[in-house]
């Protein structure tokens, strides 16, 4: 077979997004702790997963690529795409006033790391840690296949409060964002 475009789609984009909350993460929750309550700080994200399933460690950031579509007038030679995320946290708490406080600086922290980074890392190597990159690397994208154009914030949702067996209660605020990208 002799493939018309190297293209990758979301995969790699997945995997460079991860690493860099991994990162960023501490950067972003200093930023936001700072302007929080004495002996209440947010604390790092403990698992960071591809699929919305059953959260085990907490706080949990969930990260899902939705849909990747395709601009039909683009130049032949190019796939130009906007690949559409959601990030969810998975927050967990007893107070319902302070479950909401922390949904919404937590929706902060996701805001920062995305806005805050520059484009050019997402053709970096960098450290990660996931099941599904052995490794501990990304490959970063092939920036002779690949060029990212933008990457835009869509929405916020606070997401709902739900009681867990036990009486804690959960919360899952999420961000919407979407990653243009060109490639060959």
């Amino acid at each position: 077979m002799i493939q018309k475009y190297q293209a990758t789609f979301a995969r790699p984009v997945v995997d460079q997004l991860i690493a860099i909350f991994q990162r960023d993460q501490q950067a972003a929750l200093d930023i936001v702790n700072a302007t929080r309550p004495a002996g209440r700080p947010l604390t790092p994200f403990a698992a960071f997963l591809k699929e919305a399933t059953l959260i085990q460690n907490w706080p949990a950031l969930v990260l899902v690529a939705q849909q990747v579509d395709f601009d039909l007038s683009s130049d032949i030679s190019l796939r130009t795409e906007t690949m559409s995320f959601y990030c969810a946290m998975a927050l967990i708490g007893t107070d319902p006033e302070w479950l909401a406080e922390d949904a919404m600086d937590m929706l902060r922290v996701a805001d920062l790391v995305l806005t805050s980074v520059p484009l050019e890392d997402f053709y970096t190597p960098l450290p990660i840690s996931h099941t599904t990159v052995p490794s501990g690397t990304t490959a970063g994208l092939d920036p002779t296949l690949s060029r990212v154009l933008d990457l835009r914030i869509t929405r916020h949702n606070l997401g709902a409060l739900v009681t867990r067996r036990g009486g804690a209660l959960a919360r899952g605020p999420q961000i919407e964002f979407a990653i243009d990208l060109e490639e060959r």
